[in-house]
């Protein structure tokens, strides 16, 4: 809350003013004690700034252990995959020679042993790793091509980077890690391509992550098999089809095999979409009938487009609401999720989206 509020809050209600601002204020510290993530990033904040001041490695150890590790463990809640493995808290061990090794020493805990004298950013990246490690891709990777798996595992360590906010580790770990590992295996350099695009159109942790995630709840246990592998393949083609397809293009927007049965509506146009919702509700029956076991509606509104035009913008969001009105009552679907985030289309302008997950009940 602005400064400017609060004064005029109390100016209006005296000490009642007073009074509520103490409340919101004890509100919110008990939900950051209660977040033990959001505690140890304010422990952290502290330890910058006593680094900052005095510069002493103690100081910048503990940043790393309170600061980073709790932004990362944040980052990666706020992907909508694998929720039930992602530890309450994350905590570091500075002990030397010790290069990322893992242990849960109590349920929702998971600890990192980092090396102190090895360099920051190489334990960030350390740090990164070990919980993609823990929480991504659990039940699959011995299917997995190790191509695969790196460049999953290496975009994931590159959004969690991203979102801490400290482009100096994210340059870092580009200029290091990310980069040298591509371009030294042409594999890896091919499969990468497509996990890029399909993380550009904001499909890699809203849905690609999601349903691999199902898939290894699926087949737990199962021997591994070239079907499996190829059912893996063919989703991550399947999604990169979508990310690169041009205006006016079809491309296929259901995939079924064995195991993976998902079913895509994208809304789109503008044009199509304020004539009538019908077309996507036909669509959604349309998926229903392949019995697909995951619907994805993914929107994409024109907010950031030169062609924008106010009005429009606003029927377009009434129209999208409407639509998620007529699925929950017409169908029987449990909605899984529902994110807004910013992506970028083939011609890499900025776009506002919105990806709803919708998992069919056919019980009845």
């Amino acid at each position: 809350m602005p400064f400017k509020d609060i004064f005029e809050l109390i100016l209006k209600y005296g000490v009642w003013g007073i009074v509520l601002l103490l409340v919101i204020f004890i509100l919110l510290l008990i939900r950051i004690l209660i977040d033990e993530d959001k505690t140890d990033i304010w422990r952290g904040r502290f330890y910058k700034v006593l680094y900052k001041i005095l510069k002493r490695r103690e100081a910048e150890k503990k940043y790393v252990a309170y600061d980073i590790a709790g932004r990362l463990n944040l980052a990666r809640r706020g992907m909508p995959f694998g929720k039930n493995l992602i530890p309450r808290s994350l905590k570091v061990e500075w002990i030397e020679s010790s290069s990322g090794q893992t242990y849960i020493p109590k349920e929702g805990e998971l600890v990192v042993k980092l090396d102190p004298a090895e360099e920051q950013e190489k334990n960030i990246i350390f740090l990164a790793h070990a919980l993609i490690q823990k929480t991504a891709l659990i039940g699959i990777r011995y299917i997995l091509e190790k191509p695969i798996e790196d460049s999953v595992d290496l975009n994931l360590i590159k959004n969690l980077l991203r979102e801490i906010g400290n482009p100096t580790i994210l340059d870092w770990y580009m200029k290091y890690e990310y980069i040298p590992q591509i371009e030294q295996n042409e594999k890896l350099k091919d499969w990468n391509s497509k996990i890029v695009e399909i993380d550009e159109r904001g499909l890699f942790t809203r849905l690609l992550l999601v349903e691999l995630d199902r898939y290894g709840v699926k087949i737990a246990g199962t021997s591994k098999s070239s079907e499996m592998e190829e059912e893996i393949k063919d989703l991550i083609k399947f999604l990169y089809n979508i990310a690169t397809k041009k205006y006016g293009e079809n491309a296929p927007l259901n995939h079924i095999t064995r195991n993976i049965k998902i079913g895509i509506l994208l809304v789109g146009e503008t044009s199509k979409i304020l004539s009538s919702i019908d077309p996507y509700i036909k669509a959604f029956i349309y998926q229903l009938k392949k019995q697909v076991e995951s619907i994805y509606v993914l929107s994409f509104s024109k907010e950031f487009l030169r062609e924008n035009d106010e009005e429009s913008e606003k029927a377009f969001e009434e129209m999208r609401g409407y639509l998620q009105e007529r699925i929950k009552s017409e169908f029987k679907v449990e909605k899984d999720f529902e994110l807004t985030y910013f992506c970028y289309d083939i011609k890499g302008r900025k776009r506002k989206a919105k990806c709803v997950h919708y998992i069919p009940d056919y019980s009845c």
